[in-house]
Parts: structure tokens; sequence; C-alpha cells
């Protein structure tokens, strides 16, 4: 049997690497020849007529490319990471202490100034007081290391504290992407309804078009962004806000019938081990559409699971403040926090009205700990999925809720279906202090 040949080509720039993958479809010699055409030729005009010119946007989608975003708001990193293809990073909330990163004002009037500053305010003048509710709480047993104990004190905390974060809160995020991705997933974000968003989309486009200026030479399409422009809310926002009011309540339907499932795929769904995924093919039986109340916080996490819809809500006052946040509060600091929810909450209502605020700008100003109007459409291995993998007593309590919500409602309609959920009552769990990344002791 002849074996095959493999390289490893990771020395090039995006373009002359989509250019070599190009190749093979019109050539079937080696790629090690494909690489001296490159080095001979270059590969910017070849990437101007055959993906920009031509329209084979497949060849785009062979060059890579990282981009790093530093100092965007907390909504604005929620628009970049909305795609299904999005790969990335972004600064935790639950690792990272927020109280010096900066605050995006798409105002910069003097009210809307201190809206901003009196949630950090009161983060930052609350750290101490509830790392020490936490160590009276929780206190360390003979057999845990304090070092990692002191690291899960410091992870609960920032889990209490960032509902009491603005969402025009800045942050960090990195995007690896191919160069389609990014000219198409831009164009769109083009016309999000958010300034902010809007001027990052120009910026990075500028960018990428002076990196690679043959792979983003694309010319203007005036049709496609009048539609894109038009329907720009409903592009980047989820139009969802239906009855539920309650963080008690959730609503689910589903076009999967159990019978068929369990004729076709019983040994599948049965005979699962820890940790496997179900196959993909099971998406044909149909999907789940699930709608529930969840903080804005919580929701961030959730929209990390791309196999499924998980549009953005909007992110307003009307569905009220987390009950969990306030119930993790000391009894005698209940009284301020909740003297401070009101006063906020009149301030943003009398800067909207002041300054005619869309709903969408007014997003900056309002707390992670809000409540908004969440709908996933998933099928069902990533409601498996995502019901077991955030359901371990690490998640955030708010996000783990609703896992095990989705597990009773996974247990009751496929009794059948092999199950690995984590349905313990929520606990200080140690484990979080060594989810950290760390330089390995040589």
């Amino acid at each position: 049997m002849t074996m095959a040949n493999i390289f490893i080509h990771d020395e090039f720039d995006p373009e002359a690497l989509a250019m070599m993958q190009a190749l093979y479809s019109r050539s079937p010699d080696s790629v090690e020849k494909h690489v001296k055409k490159v080095l001979s030729s270059g590969s910017s005009k070849f990437m101007e007529s055959y993906y920009v010119g031509y329209g084979h946007a497949s060849i785009g989608d062979c060059g890579t490319t990282t981009i790093f975003f530093e100092g965007v708001s907390i909504l604005a990193a929620k628009a970049i990471q909305d795609n299904p293809l999005y790969s990335g990073q972004e600064t935790s909330t639950r690792y990272i202490n927020f109280s010096s990163q900066p605050l995006f004002d798409p105002l910069g009037t003097v009210d809307s100034q201190q809206i901003l500053n009196k949630w950090i305010e009161f983060y930052v003048q609350s750290t101490d007081d509830i790392r020490n509710h936490l160590k009276t709480k929780f206190p360390l047993s003979g057999q845990q290391s304090e070092t990692i104990w002191e690291k899960a004190i410091n992870a609960r905390s920032f889990d209490i504290l960032r509902g009491y974060l603005p969402a025009g809160a800045t942050t960090q995020l990195s995007w690896s992407t191919n160069l389609r991705q990014a000219y198409d997933k831009l164009t769109l974000l083009k016309f999000h309804p958010l300034e902010e968003v809007r001027a990052l989309s120009k910026n990075t486009l500028q960018i990428l078009t002076s990196k690679y200026p043959s792979s983003f030479s694309h010319r203007d399409k005036p049709e496609q962004d009048d539609y894109n422009k038009k329907y720009a809310f409903d592009i980047n926002y989820s139009n969802y806000d239906g009855l539920i009011r309650s963080e008690n309540d959730f609503l689910y339907e589903t076009d999967i019938n159990n019978e068929e499932l369990e004729s076709d795929a019983y040994k599948i769904i049965t005979s699962r081990p820890q940790g496997a995924r179900l196959p993909r093919f099971l998406t044909k039986y149909g999907r789940y559409k699930c709608r529930f109340l969840m903080d804005y916080g919580s929701y961030r996490d959730l929209q990390r699971h791309r196999n499924g819809l998980c549009r953005i809500p909007v992110l307003t006052p009307k569905n009220g403040f987390n009950s969990w946040y306030l119930s993790q509060i000391p009894d005698d600091m209940k009284n301020d926090v909740n003297k401070l929810l009101d006063e906020q909450y009149a301030r943003i209502a009398h800067l909207k009205e002041k300054h005619a605020l869309s709903d969408t700008d007014l997003q900056y100003f309002l707390p992670m700990g809000a409540n908004v109007s969440c709908e996933l459409v998933y099928d069902l291995p990533e409601m498996v999925y995502v019901t077991e993998l955030r359901s371990s007593s690490t998640v955030h309590p708010t996000l783990r809720n609703i896992a095990h919500k989705m597990h009773n409602i996974l247990q009751n309609n496929h009794p059948a279906l092999k199950l690995y959920t984590d349905i313990e009552k929520d606990v200080f769990d140690i484990r979080r202090g060594m989810q950290d990344i760390q330089k390995k002791n040589q």
C-alpha cells in the first residue's frame, strides 16, 4: 500500500496559503510545487482575480487571520461574536477584576457618566465585603489548598459582582477567522444599530484592506447594502419579547417525534458514554425552541454555543434585575443595594427620556444582572450538549438553573435518552480556583 504524503505549511501569510490550497482544484501537482509558484509569483494578484474578481468565495475560506479588539464594550463584543463560525476568546467577567476597565459612554454627558460611575463605584467598594462574606460562609477546610481556595473565593465574588457591571464596561476579545468570513461579517456590521459597532466595522475593514488589499478589494453592492441597512435591527437583535415575566417560567416547543427517534436510533441514544457527543445526523429528527428569562451576564455564556440559534436580546429595564444577584448580597448590604438599583433605574429612565435614546443605545447603562428575554433553537445533539456542559457545579448558578430545566424537559420527552447532567444543588465548588491559566513550572 502506498503511503500518503503529508505536509504542513504554516509559514506563509493568509493569502499565500489560500492560493496554495486553491491550486489543488486546478492542478494534480504536489503542494511543494505550488509553494514554489507562490514564492516566485506571489499571491496578491491571484486572490484579487479569483477570490474577489471571479467570486470564487471558497478560496477566501482558505486564508485565515486573527483580529484582536481591545477597549470595546461588552455589547460590541457580543455583536462581533454573533456568528455561528466565530472562534476566539474574550476577557472573562468571572475571573478578571473589571474595576479598572474603561467605560464606553455613547453620550458622554454628566448624567450618563454618573450612571456608569455609580455601577463601578459599587463594584469596587463591595469587593472586599463580598469576599469576606464568602470566606465566612465557605471557610477553608484542612484538606484544601489555601491558594486554590482564595482563587475560588475571588471567582465566586466576581460571579456576584458581575451582575452590577454595566454593559458599557469595556473588554478585550480575539477573532480567528478566514478572509471570506471576515469580509461577510464586517459588511453586515457596517449597518449595526450601535454606532460603536459601525465604527469598529469600518476601522477593521480599513486595516484588513491595508494588510490584504487583494482579498478586500470588493466593490460596493448598493442593493445588498440597502437591504442590510433596512433590516439592521432584525439582523442583529432578537425581536422576541414574549409574555414571560418570571424567572421561574420556561416555555418550549419541539417537533421531535420520540417514537421515531427511538425506533431509528435507540442504541445510539441509550449507549452513549459520558463525554461523547450525540452524532450530528440526529438533527434530522427535529429541534427544540426554548424561551425564558435570564440575566444578560449568563446570556453571554450561553451565546458561546454556536451550533444552535441564540440570538442577541436587547438589554432593557422591563424584565427586572435577576434575583440571584440580590440573594448573594450579605444581609447588612441589601438595603443599600436595593436603594442603588432603584436610584440607578430611575436615572436610566430619565436619561432615556431626556436624550430620546433608543432601546439599543440605552443598553450601555444597564447592569448585566438585568434579565433579558432569551430564545434558543437547538437540535437534539446541541440541546443535550449544552444541558450537560452547563449543568456543572462550576457553571454560573443562573445558567446552571436553566440547564437543569432543559434536563427535565429532555428526561420527560425522551425517557430512554442517556444523560450525564449534574443535577446536584448549587454548592461552592473549590474547583473554580483551579480553572486558571498559569505559567508551568520548569
